[in-house]
């Protein structure tokens, strides 16, 4: 079959306006698998001439003013200049958890641009579709012979219907100058990896067009000077009554936090303003201001981090504490403990509030529900979607409220409706649920609470 052909004739002049109807006159017929249709287009008048006949292509290439391009071209153009302009779909897939990974199922319903809520992965679909997705381990030995390293986790991905026509990978690099070229996209099948020079780079993937599926990861070029956006991650493993260790693992942006959980079953992650910006090859510490800690290792005054992607997530830093310790305030130091703080954040210790319900019933928390209720209007009227879905993770993970309750909220499309339900369900839970709220919500959104006056 002959491959339709597009042709396309500003109206800019009336020869060439007379040129295109002569040159149609003698082609529209009723066996003619002509089209002709008349546009408007970002101000300017065109047509667009629809046809296989070669004699018909090789007239209207003579006309001045007039393009013959490939519908396969335009097609290519429209999807360029579509994944750049349109607007992109959220979506939290399903998950299916393993003994060591997870994997994702994500629909996408039509065409367009969806994103991965866990891992930030983009898909450019050219159609409805079910993408399949999950990281794997990668083989640097494979990648040795290429002089790259691993930059972001090795997807392995499926679509059946082969939908996918392009790929956005997250990075975590911070780029300028010199470091806008040290990213490339690798392509595994088998024993054999392509490097790929993307499409383009933005502040926070790598764009790629892709013809078919398999492993896909980005790689990049060791340049020691130059920083990353990395993540802060507490995890608390509680051993009961009179000791706890909290795990702070430091990890590069781009390592999904659903895969950090999944290593860590039984420890209770902690919410808390993870970002950071890190230096490749730096050296770092972590520093606490609380007296009564027992312990921090690793013992040396500063470690050197190794930024990998798997396959295990071992903590950068141990904090050992009593049970009872209500939260503890970190900082992570670049250079040693008198260097530069990176990162410093307060950590909300979940189990010293559970042991802590008597002590602040009789203290606190007929203060906090009272607070709390006054504010009650300004709350739903002034939080953000954000922080109240991180506000029900932080209500769930102290057993303020359950799974069901969770879900029940979290359906609510609706976001001041949303907080209306959150707040009023924790002011008919009591004092001391009203007293957990607070500080959960102290931590996430320590402006908001300013503003409505309590902190």
């Amino acid at each position: 079959m002959v491959e339709t052909i597009i042709l396309i004739s500003w109206m800019v002049s009336p020869c060439i306006h007379s040129s295109v109807y002569e040159l149609t006159s003698g082609y529209i017929s009723p066996a003619s698998s002509l089209s002709f249709l008349p546009k408007q287009w970002w101000g300017k008048r065109f047509v667009i001439i629809s046809t296989a006949d070669c004699a018909f292509k090789r007239a209207a290439g003579q006309i001045e003013g007039c393009l013959v391009v490939s519908i396969r071209l335009l097609i290519w153009c429209f999807l360029s200049a579509f994944q750049t302009l349109a607007v992109v779909t959220k979506l939290t897939p399903e998950t299916s958890t393993g003994f060591t990974e997870t994997s994702c199922r994500l629909q996408c319903s039509h065409a367009g641009l969806f994103q991965c809520s866990l891992t930030g992965l983009v898909f450019l679909m050219k159609g409805e579709g079910e993408v399949l997705y999950r990281t794997v381990q990668w083989d640097e030995n494979l990648l040795h012979s290429t002089g790259q390293t691993p930059a972001g986790p090795l997807f392995s991905i499926e679509c059946h219907q082969g939908s996918i026509c392009q790929l956005q990978l997250p990075h975590c690099e911070i780029l300028s100058g010199e470091g806008l070229d040290i990213l490339s996209v690798a392509h595994v099948t088998g024993d054999s990896v392509e490097v790929l020079p993307p499409l383009r780079v933005t502040d926070t993937h790598v764009v790629v067009n892709i013809t078919d599926l398999s492993l896909w990861g980005l790689v990049r070029m060791f340049r020691s000077f130059l920083s990353i956006k990395g993540q802060v991650l507490p995890f608390l493993q509680s051993f009961g009554h009179p000791q706890s260790v909290l795990n702070v693992i430091v990890l590069p942006s781009n390592v999904p936090l659903n895969e950090v959980k999944q290593q860590q079953t039984g420890n209770t992650y902690i919410p808390v303003c993870s970002d950071c910006t890190l230096s490749r090859g730096g050296k770092y510490s972590l520093s606490c201001d609380l007296k009564k800690i027992q312990d921090i290792y690793p013992k040396a005054k500063r470690i050197q981090i190794y930024w990998d992607y798997g396959p295990n997530y071992h903590p950068t830093f141990q904090v050992f504490l009593n049970s009872d310790t209500e939260h503890v305030e970190l900082r992570l130091l670049e250079r040693g403990t008198d260097g530069d703080e990176v990162w410093a954040g307060r950590v909300l210790l979940p189990g010293a509030v559970l042991v802590g319900r008597d002590q602040a019933e009789n203290s606190h928390s007929d203060s906090a529900e009272k607070q709390l209720h006054s504010v009650r209007k300004d709350f739903v009227d002034r939080v953000s979607k954000s922080v109240v879905d991180d506000l029900l993770d932080g209500l769930l993970q102290q057993k303020v409220i359950n799974n069901h309750e969770m879900e029940t909220v979290k359906v609510i499309p609706e976001r001041a409706e949303k907080a209306r339900e959150v707040i009023d369900m924790v002011l008919r839970k009591g004092d001391v649920s009203c007293l957990i709220m607070k500080t959960i919500l102290v931590e996430l959104d320590p402006f908001l609470c300013k503003t409505l006056g309590f902190s």
